[in-house]
């Protein structure tokens, strides 16, 4: 939904949302509220994003009137959040993001499994000449086109079945998302007044994301492609649209004609891992310099822009050498785990080999607990990690790596169970 938007939420990059501490929203686990009876959002002056109600109905309500203040029409608003209800699943699912929460040897096995392989070079061998075409026009490889539609949907098998509307008041509501869900259901509104959609059809995901691509509302404005000449883009029906959308959205987040992802390499015994991160970039001669080669030992490709040395289980785990374009990946869903799958996806379905170096599938994942644990105690260190959320982005990988050189560990910034026992044990000192 990328739609890094991640955003960005599921398509979208979207950082796992906690209920808003001291709010009125706060209801036990997986509890629904009772049915209160509706409020007319025309007897409301509310003229910005609701950031608090009494109950979901309320919300909903206040919304409804802040959306008539931002000159969307009122029977528009009632038709499109009929029957809208209050679900705490979608909150529940929100702070549980499997590309953010799960170890990434566990995301990939699923994510680029032999059977999705297999489903991908059907579903190319279906569609090779429209993804020619796309790749042509826009510039951006079948291969990961592939994978964006593999890791999305299951090759459109998986557009979830939530309504937009009632998916995005929830988060709204519930998961402390309001400026996000605000933005996105005026954009929702302008879909349905427009007569691109049906309130009816807009259906996707738990995020709020739509059809093959997972697009948000906002992106569906912005970026989607009427590629059949249908008059509007369909995003469920029309592979030409869905996929010629998807490959918009990339290029509109700046991917690059004719530069590759990146590949795996192999890294020497004296590679200086705390240069293995993201953010840090140089050209590729200065990573042949310091011997960083292919998986066979020949040398690395030149590769134009900035690249980075990938370590996401740590300096036994494989290492992977990226571009840019392997950034604008990211864009669509701001997850390191979710941009390698789609990749690594796309590569497999056109002939590409397995990842070849070997995930420390031993360790034993961190508990959520566990995980915010680790950020406390990288925080009374004196180390800023932002809020404590359990999620181990970037922030935490360099918290992680400045307390490795300081103990005398390699520098990957990996979190694992012997990380945290050691910065248990020295909390006194």
């Amino acid at each position: 939904m990328i739609v890094g938007a991640v955003v960005a939420l599921a398509g979208c990059a979207a950082q796992p949302a906690k209920t808003q501490a001291g709010s009125a929203t706060e209801v036990a686990p997986g509890a629904t509220q009772l049915a209160t009876k509706p409020v007319d959002f025309r007897t409301l002056t509310e003229t910005s994003c609701p950031d608090r109600a009494a109950s979901y109905q309320e919300w909903v309500a206040k919304f409804q009137a802040y959306a008539l203040s931002k000159g969307r029409s009122a029977d528009v608003i009632q038709t499109a959040f009929a029957g809208v209800k209050e679900n705490p699943e979608i909150s529940d699912r929100a702070a549980k993001q499997p590309e953010f929460v799960t170890p990434v040897w566990t995301y990939i096995e699923r994510a680029v499994s032999d059977d999705r392989v297999a489903r991908g070079q059907q579903k190319y061998q279906e569609n090779k000449a429209l993804l020619a075409e796309i790749e042509r026009d826009y510039g951006v490889p079948r291969a990961i086109i592939m994978g964006i539609w593999g890791i999305e949907t299951d090759f459109g098998n998986h557009f979830g079945d939530a309504n937009v509307f009632e998916a995005l008041t929830n988060l709204g509501y519930r998961a402390n998302r309001q400026s996000f869900a605000c933005n996105e259901l005026l954009a929702a509104l302008d879909i349905v007044a427009k007569n691109q959609v049906p309130a009816s059809r807009m259906v996707g995901s738990w995020a709020g994301a739509m059809g093959h691509p997972q697009f948000l509302p906002s992106n569906y404005l912005a970026l989607a492609v009427d590629r059949d000449g249908s008059g509007a883009p369909d995003l469920w029906d029309s592979l030409p649209d869905a996929l010629a959308s998807a490959a918009n959205h990339l290029v509109d987040d700046g991917w690059q004609r004719n530069l590759p992802w990146g590949l795996e390499v192999k890294l020497p015994a004296s590679f200086p891992y705390a240069e293995a991160e993201m953010d840090l970039t140089q050209p590729v001669g200065d990573w042949k310099t310091l011997g960083v080669t292919r998986m066979d030992g020949s040398a690395l490709p030149d590769l134009p822009g900035g690249t980075s040395i990938l370590v996401l289980a740590g300096h036994t785990g494989p290492a992977f050498l990226i571009t840019e374009n392997f950034q604008v990946i990211l864009k669509y869903n701001y997850s390191t785990s979710y941009a390698l799958a789609v990749a690594y996806l796309g590569d497999r379905i056109l002939g590409g080999r397995r990842i070849v170096g070997k995930w420390p599938v031993h360790e034993q994942p961190l508990s959520l607990a566990e995980r915010e644990e680790v950020q406390a105690l990288l925080m009374a260190r004196g180390h800023d990690l932002g809020t404590v959320d359990g999620v181990l982005g970037l922030r935490s990988r360099k918290a992680a790596r400045a307390f490795q050189k300081e103990i005398g560990w390699p520098q990957d910034g990996f979190i694992n169970k012997a990380l945290l026992e050691e910065l248990r044990r020295r909390k006194s000192v």
